[in-house]
Parts: structure tokens; C-alpha cells; sequence
């Protein structure tokens, strides 16, 4: 059965926004129709014995678990990698969690140029070290997975980074995000295809191209996507959520709208669509 979830960020947001409690929000994302969360490692470790308990008192589970690694940096070490990859794997065992999205690492200016000998040393370096944790995480009965990050110092902002990451790291799977291959100016429905025999969880992620009060996104052709609720943007979100659900999908669909100043707001609407479109399967 497939699973609806929401950032926890956009309930932290919420807290903020409409001066309500963590008890609060989390009753109003259940009632909304959400599953569960998507949850940073930090803030279980920072947070988790007040966030947890309060999740699952309001029947919420942490469907997925996002940490910024910084793998293969020069400054670091595969022992350190390792160390990281451990706490972490820690942290989805404390909260219960089967998928882990790993954000690797960012590029440092001297390494950028695509093809340069330090972007392949870097790149090498850090599947290395994803190899060793997603044979760690398997072990323990956690996905790991990967997304096509927006953002030019991620060496997998571009579809074709991402498909080398999933060829050279033996189980990793794809975290597939609807919005952001538009960073890079791609078609994420074109690339559907691609990567569907890997896809394990999917970020439902909309953008608007008419300006709001949001905070945009501005892609590589200076063109600047705004945070609208799921449904509510310019790309086909249900039309990629039923190629999906044709081809036997049965995994997680997270909704997540970063720099949205009505976080409540865009929670229900998305709870909403993305029910309507899985009630419609």
C-alpha cells in the first residue's frame, strides 16, 4: 500500500508560522490524511526523545530519514566516513525508519569542472564510501537511496550524475524528486524511464514559474521556480505519479514545498491531491 508522508521541516515551519504546538501540527498533518514524516538525522539526534514520542502518539511514522554526508572530502577519511554512516544507520534504527536518503557530499570549488582529475577522485572517493554504507544499511533491512540534488556542487545535480552513482554503488537505489531535475533544465517525465528500475521512494515536489510570496529556486537558465503545494505548480505530478502507480509502485510519495510561508496550508492541499490521485489508481 502506498504510503503519503511530509517533511518534518514543514511542520517545524508550521509551528513558526501559525504559533501552534509540536502536538498540535502533528495532529493536524494525521488529520490531513499523511502517513508519516521525512525526518533529518539531526534532529533525532538533537530532537528525537521529544520529536518521536510525540509522532507516534499522533499515529505518525518516520517513513524516511535524509542526513548530509560530506563523503570523500579531502579533509575527511574513509574511517570517518564510516563513522558517520554508522551514527546514522543508528538513527533509522532509533526511529524505526527503512530508507535513508543520502545527500554524499558537496564538490569544493578546485573540484567542480565536470571530467577534471579531482572531480573524478572525488567522486570515486565518495562512492566508495556509499558502497560501504549501503552494505551497512542492507544489513540492517534499510534502503539507501539517492536524489538528483539542486545544486551545481552536488556532483549528481544532472541526471546523468545520478545514473553513474546507481551503476557504480551496488544497491543503492533512486530517491526520485519530480522537482528537481528542473534545476538543471531537465524533463523529469522524459527521465521517468530511466530511472525506474531503481526508484524506491519518490519527493512529490511542485514548482510554480508564476512568481509568489514564496522563496524560489533559481535554475541554471536563471529562471526561478516557486513553493507551491503539491498539485498546485506547472509540472505533471500526477501524471508521473500514475506512470508509477501502472508499473506496480508501491513504495512512499513525500510531499515537500522548502520556502513555502503557508506550510499548513500547503500540507493539507498536498495531503489532499495526493490522496486523490492514489484513491483514482
Amino acid at each position: 500500500m502506498n504510503r503519503i508522508s511530509v517533511f518534518y521541516e514543514h511542520m517545524a515551519e508550521a509551528m513558526k508560522q501559525e504559533n501552534i504546538t509540536l502536538d498540535e501540527v502533528c495532529a493536524a498533518v494525521k488529520r490531513f490524511g499523511f502517513d508519516g514524516v521525512e525526518l533529518d538525522a539531526n534532529r533525532i539526534k538533537n530532537e528525537g526523545d521529544v520529536i518521536l514520542p510525540a509522532l507516534q502518539k499522533s499515529g505518525l511514522c518516520v517513513n524516511g530519514i535524509y542526513n548530509f554526508f560530506d563523503f570523500g572530502s579531502e579533509t575527511g577519511s574513509p574511517e570517518n566516513d564510516r563513522a558517520e554512516s554508522l551514527r546514522v544507520i543508528d538513527c533509522c534504527e532509533k526511529a524505526n525508519c527503512k530508507f535513508l536518503l543520502a545527500v554524499a557530499g558537496f564538490l569544493t570549488e578546485d573540484e567542480m569542472v565536470r571530467g577534471s582529475a579531482k572531480y573524478e577522485t572525488r567522486r570515486l572517493r565518495m562512492a566508495a564510501s556509499l558502497t560501504e554504507l549501503t552494505a551497512e544499511a542492507e544489513k540492517h533491512g534499510i534502503t539507501v537511496v539517492m536524489e538528483e540534488f539542486d545544486n551545481l556542487t552536488a556532483p549528481y545535480s544532472r541526471a546523468d550524475e545520478l545514473m553513474w552513482f546507481m551503476q557504480h554503488v551496488p544497491g543503492l537505489r533512486c530517491g526520485f524528486d519530480t522537482g528537481n531535475f528542473l534545476y538543471n533544465e531537465e524533463d523529469a517525465v522524459k527521465n521517468f524511464s530511466l530511472f525506474r528500475p531503481y526508484i524506491a521512494s519518490v519527493h512529490c515536489k511542485d514548482r510554480a514559474f508564476t512568481e509568489n510570496t514564496g522563496s524560489p529556486c533559481v535554475t541554471v537558465a536563471n529562471r526561478k521556480l516557486y513553493p507551491v503545494a503539491v498539485g498546485d505548480g506547472n509540472l505533471p505530478i500526477e501524471k508521473m505519479m500514475r506512470v508509477l502507480l501502472d508499473s506496480g509502485y508501491t513504495g512512499s510519495f513525500a510531499a515537500e514545498h522548502f520556502g513555502s510561508i503557508e506550510q499548513l496550508k500547503c500540507m493539507e492541499r498536498s495531503a489532499a491531491f495526493l490522496k486523490r490521485v492514489l484513491g483514482e489508481k
